[in-house]
């Protein structure tokens, strides 16, 4: 954006082309031609402009004014600019007073609101000060809205300081003054006669000293389930608007509002933008370099201003060619915003506010410097309570009577759920209900004219429904079902709940194949001590304190491969709905520097935001190994071996110890690992606080072994004569999954069977037994036992050694 100097200079008015277009097009600003084309590029007039003052004294306002300018008529100096008298009059310009004229980028906008003000008239002779105007009664001023607005359609451009003097329609004469143009005290619009909306101010309408006169309140209202947040976003709005005692100018903070997908990070900012207090520039993402600094410029010029940036971690995304500049750019946009502050004692009226997901990560530290962004508002996914507000004031349209409960219960049930997340439920709801009562339901109710739309419904006819008119219906066909319309059901938001999931998981949440306690045959002390923990995450804190004073939440499932660690863990996740983060510790490993421990550090907060959840660490000794070397052997006894551990690794090992450390930062949050290999853990992991309780998760007992063959038997076809409890014996040592094995092979004999039976008949009939008792025992006879008693005595002694009860 280009700006220039200039000395004004005289404008004389001299024929009558010339005295009309002074009327209609107040605010011209005229420059020599030279001038005109270094400031927009172009010979042609009409572009918007910004002036101001060069070097206001401290006797004068810092006045600043918006105007169109022009070609001069006359030749004229480059360094001069000429205006009209009674614009420089409402400026408070003075001739040979320096000004500086900057380009706005475009036309002039339409002035889609105008507001006035009375204002004093000029003092009679013989009177010592100017008569305070009597105020329009209430009735009359509809009236003289409407005699102004006609005065105002006889002007195309109409700026901020435009008077009307001695107007006379009933009573006294009065006098008027354009106090905003668009919002803006420094305004200037093209008018539309019948578009443009006109209002006129009362002096009492601005007795709080609120600026309403001119613009709208810089005040965020009407938003439920975060009220803390508001009332704090507010308080740091007010050092742009309020008057403080004795003189106090407080600075004027640069605003980040942060949080997860779907928070209401984005509405925030639409409702600043939206009060209508100034005027609103955006910065994108993609937007050039050039493109930030001219907002910035432009915001300067056009006070009252708001900036908004959201998604402000894209646009300084690490991938961008020019992240430096670009931070260099916003940081010295907000450090010439501050200088005022420092050199002048009041900030310019600027609201920089930007919105990211996470203000400690994607903020970096150059733009955390005092009199940048040192503000921020963090928006969590909303508690049972907000969510409670939200939903009612999303109307769930269910009977009176149910509202209450369904709300309760819905605002119990959707943990972690977002406002967008809560919408798409009731939305969901919705269709579901209306599907529900079908058109073959109407018809069977003599309602088959009604279409459902959300509530508002018309019958066949045209004419709305009314309880009248369904009662009506209703009666003449028999008695109505209780799910009549148009109330939804609470089994309609039940369904809802199976297909919207909260969005806050949907980059990392797992979730698990719906496994459940009595997919696992026996191992009760692993599924006691499992419950036992979902009971603990989701406790009250009143209840926990009485018992605990730290209570366990970390959960360490060891034991040979394939005895059921990780179905445990699935069959946690799926009992108590818990939100479940499950990892594999390898896939945490990154190959650049300090994304592992980022990972790491952002699967936690997850957890934390979306509350009571369990993360789940599968081979958890590919990250938690021994700070002096990873490996070793197998799942048997002896020290693990190996080299020395990565520096990445050593890194994220510490992340998770610290992550792990500290029952209030992991409150609602359940840990929850599994390892062949205990003895490779780094003992740091293992003490309490962290790994709480570890469990022994055993090869299958004979029991154990039963209820796995008893469970395949209910699913596949056995053969009567198959003897469970011989198998149940035979298979002593083998590990759950190795039965599963022993399953999976003598189905593939049971099916080749079928198959040579079917290929070979000469009739319909073929002999299918299934799985037969000879199938079973040669599979058990082929199948290697991978758990040997050398393993068992290892893990053992690992018990042993750090088991604490």
């Amino acid at each position: 954006m280009k700006t220039l100097e200039f000395r004004i200079r005289k404008l004389y008015v001299n024929s009558d082309a010339e005295k009309r277009l002074q009327k209609r097009q107040p605010s011209r600003v005229y420059v020599n031609e030279e001038a005109l084309i270094e400031l927009t590029g172009s010979k042609d007039g009409g572009w918007a402009v910004c002036i101001e003052r060069v070097s206001p004294s401290t006797n004068e306002p810092h006045s600043r004014r918006e105007a169109t300018l022009w070609k001069a008529p006359e030749k004229l100096d480059k360094a001069v600019t000429q205006m009209y008298d009674a614009f420089r009059d409402a400026c408070g310009y003075r001739l040979g007073e320096h000004v500086r004229i900057a380009t706005l980028g475009g036309g002039l906008p339409d002035a889609d609101g105008v507001v006035m003000e009375e204002v004093a008239k000029e003092a009679a002779p013989g009177q010592e000060a100017p008569q305070q105007p009597i105020p329009i009664p209430a009735q009359d001023v509809p009236g003289w809205e409407v005699f102004l607005a006609g005065r105002l359609s006889l002007i195309e451009h109409v700026h901020a300081g435009l008077m009307f003097k001695d107007i006379f329609v009933r009573g006294p004469s009065r006098s008027f003054v354009v106090a905003s143009v668009n919002g803006r005290p420094t305004g200037n619009g093209r008018y539309a006669d019948r578009k443009t909306a006109l209002r006129i101010v009362q002096p009492s309408d601005d007795a709080d000293g609120d600026n309403s006169v001119a613009q709208g309140k810089l005040e965020v209202t009407g938003i439920r389930g975060i009220d803390l947040q508001i009332k704090k976003l507010n308080r740091l709005l007010r050092c742009f608007t309020a008057d403080f005692p004795f003189g106090i100018k407080p600075p004027k903070p640069h605003i980040v509002i942060h949080g997860g997908h779907g928070t209401g990070k984005t509405m925030l900012l639409n409702s600043i933008a939206g009060t209508g207090w100034g005027t609103v520039f955006r910065i994108q993402f993609k937007d050039k370099l050039s493109e930030i600094q001219d907002v910035f410029q432009r915001a300067t010029l056009q006070q009252p201003s708001i900036i908004v940036i959201d998604e402000f971690e894209r646009l300084i995304d690490k991938e961008r060619n020019n992240r430096s500049a670009v931070i260099l750019a916003v940081s010295e946009a907000l450090d010439a915003l501050e200088a005022d502050y420092l050199t002048k004692g009041e900030a310019p009226n600027v609201v920089v506010v930007a919105a990211c997901l996470d203000y400690t990560t994607d903020i970096p530290e150059e733009l955390k410097k005092p009199g940048r962004f040192t503000s921020e508002i963090y928006l969590p996914l909303p508690d049972v309570d907000g969510r409670r507000e939200i939903l009612a004031a999303l109307n769930l349209h269910v009977q009176p009577e149910m509202e209450e409960t369904l709300l309760r219960q819905l605002s119990d049930r959707t943990h972690a759920y977002n406002g967008n997340d809560l919408r798409r439920l009731v939305n969901e709801a919705r269709i579901v209900g209306s599907v529900r009562v079908s058109e073959a339901d109407l018809e069977g109710l003599g309602l088959e004219g009604l279409k459902i739309d959300d509530g508002v419904d018309e019958t066949a006819a045209g004419g709305p429904v009314t309880e009248e008119t369904t009662n009506a219906a209703a009666a003449t066909a028999g008695p109505a079902p209780a799910a009549l319309f148009p109330y939804y059901q609470p089994s309609d938001y039940e369904e809802a709940l199976k297909t919207v999931r909260p969005s806050a998981m949907h980059d990392i949440n797992l979730k698990p194949p719906p496994i459940r306690w009595d997919d696992i045959g026996g191992q009760d002390s692993v599924k006691t001590s499992l419950r036992r923990a979902v009971r603990l995450s989701t406790e009250s804190t009143d209840t926990l304190a009485r018992y605990f004073e730290r209570p366990p939440k970390g959960f360490l499932l060891y034991g040979p491969p394939g005895c059921s660690k990780t179905m445990a863990a699935q069959a946690m996740a799926t009992e108590s709905g818990l939100n479940f983060f499950a990892v594999k510790g390898a896939e945490l490993l990154n190959m650049y520097v300090g994304e592992s421990e980022r990972a790491v550090r952002r699967l936690f907060q997850r957890a934390r935001e979306v509350a009571p959840s369990m993360i789940f660490f599968d081979e958890i000794d590919s990250i938690g190994g021994q700070r002096h070397g990873f490996g070793g052997g197998g799942g048997g006894g002896g020290p693990s071996k190996g080299g020395a551990t990565s520096h990445g690794g050593l890194n994220v090992l510490t992340t998770l110890l610290n992550e792990m450390d500290g029952f209030e930062a992991l409150q609602g949050v359940v840990v929850l690992a599994a390892t062949n290999r205990p003895q490779a853990l780094d003992p740091a992991l293992l003490r309490p606080g962290r790994f709480d309780e570890m469990i022994y998760v055993s090869p299958p007992d004979e029991a154990a072994r039963r209820a796995i063959f008893q469970g395949v038997a209910t699913k596949c076809r056995m053969h009567p004569d198959v003897d469970i409890d011989k198998l149940a014996r035979d298979t002593d040592g083998f590990s759950g999954a190795e039965i599963k094995g022993i399953c999976a092979v003598a189905g593939v004999a049971a099916y080749d069977r079928y198959i040579a039976d079917v290929s070979g008949a000469e009739d319909d009939w073929v002999n299918d037994d299934g799985i037969i008792m000879e199938d079973l025992e040669k599979a058990i006879a082929s199948q290697k036992r991978q758990i040997t008693s050398e393993m068992i005595e290892g893990f053992e002694a690992w018990e042993r050694q750090f088991r604490r009860h």
